[in-house]
This record gives C-alpha cells, structure tokens and sequence, in this order.
C-alpha cells in the first residue's frame, strides 16, 4: 500500500468517524431538547391543577348557579373549565376552596364582593402565567420538531450506507447478510420521533382579562346575586 493510499484510507476512517459522531451528538443534543420540553409540560400541568383550584373557588365564592352562569358569559366562557369537578366535590371540600382567602369588609355584601374580586383577581394571574407557557411550549414542540425533521433528513438511512459505498467505490459497506426488512428496522430505530401534542394531553386554559376590565359588569351580578338570597 502506497502512501497515498494509506492517506486515503485513513480519510475514509475519519469521514466515516466524523458521520458516526455527528449522528450521536446531533441525537443527545434533541434528547436533551426532549427532555426539557417534557419538564415545561410537567410544570405546566401542576400550575393548571392550580388554576383548576381556582376555578373551582371562583364557583364557591359566587355561590349561586345564576351567578356562574352569568360570570361565565361575560369571561366569554360556554362551559366552565373545571365545572365538573366543583361538582363533584362534597359540600366540605367546596368550603375548602376559600380557605385562602381571609374575610374583608365590614358588611355581608362587603364581605362578598371582595372575596369574589380576591378569588378572580389571584386565578386571573394564574391564567395569565398559564398562557404564556401553554405559548412558550406550543412554540417549543414546533422548533423541536423542525430540529427533529433536519435531523431525520439529515442522518437518512440510506443517504448514509449511499456516502458509505460511495466512499468505498460502490462496494457494499453493509453487510450482504442484512436483507431489505432489516435495513428498514436499523433506518427506523436511527430516525428520531416527531413529538405529537394533542389537546387531551396538554389542555389549554383559557386566559381571564384583569379584574379592572370586568369589574363594573361583575358588581352588577354580584349585586343581583345578593338580592337572591
């Protein structure tokens, strides 16, 4: 063997290295991505069970069917989230909900009206805090994916075993024993899943508007609330 064959060879080793290498890297580098994706959802789900709490307080502070109603439609809302939830809580639990929220006012309609503005003003927040994750996440499953579909693209199955054999002068670089299933088992496992997010899984909570813009036409159903009882 020449030297410049020795060169050659040892060319071919490095290239072959350098595509080997790139794959595993490009590969840990969307694991990675991955896994931090997995950690927003997560904590989006946990800041969701909380908004859900919220809700369901929100319900218990208002207190009567007619007065949920009546919220709802002016948050724009047809079914309340976490509706069927509140539901099904018992009476006690219901009761529960309010527990942060310390009496203020000296009257029984003061008393009311600041533990539905308390109540609203704090799930409001959480909402808007919700919003901009359920954003940030729904922007983070397109760029993974995008990454995803380069990487697929990219480290092709049979664009590699095509550079392989080109490198070679067209020999057969795999082996003759791997029969066309198996290739497309190996081109399989090598491609990296896109990542799907469907509602059921990551549900999206509506974002309320400031107490500030609603608070004359809730004044106004929590005044014919009161008049109810």
């Amino acid at each position: 063997m020449t030297d410049v064959d020795k060169v050659l060879e040892a060319l071919k080793v490095h290239i072959k290295k350098e595509i080997v290498d790139n794959y595993f890297a490009d590969r840990v580098y969307l694991e990675e991505d991955a896994s931090l994706l997995e950690e927003e959802i997560a904590a989006y789900k946990r800041d969701a069970d909380l908004a859900g709490r919220g809700f369901m307080a929100l319900y218990q502070a208002l207190g009567s069917p007619g007065a949920i109603t009546a919220v709802l439609k002016i948050l724009g809302l047809e079914e309340g989230p976490f509706s069927r939830q509140y539901q099904e809580l018992e009476p006690p639990r219901r009761r529960e909900l309010l527990g942060p929220f310390p009496p203020r006012g000296f009257t029984r309609a003061g008393r009311y009206l600041h533990l539905v503005w308390d109540v609203y003003d704090k799930l409001q927040q959480e909402t808007e805090k919700l919003k901009e994750q359920y954003d940030s996440i729904i922007t983070h499953v397109r760029l993974l994916n995008e990454d995803i579909d380069k990487f697929n693209l990219s480290y092709d199955f049979g664009l590699i075993a095509a550079q392989m054999e080109a490198l070679e002068g067209r020999r057969e670089s795999l082996p003759v024993s791997m029969v066309s299933g198996e290739r497309e088992e190996l081109s399989t496992r090598m491609r990296f899943k896109r990542r799907k997010l469907p509602p059921e899984e990551l549900p999206e909570i509506p974002a309320l508007p400031p107490l500030k813009k609603i608070k004359g036409r809730l004044k106004e159903i929590l005044k014919r609330a009161m008049q109810e009882y």
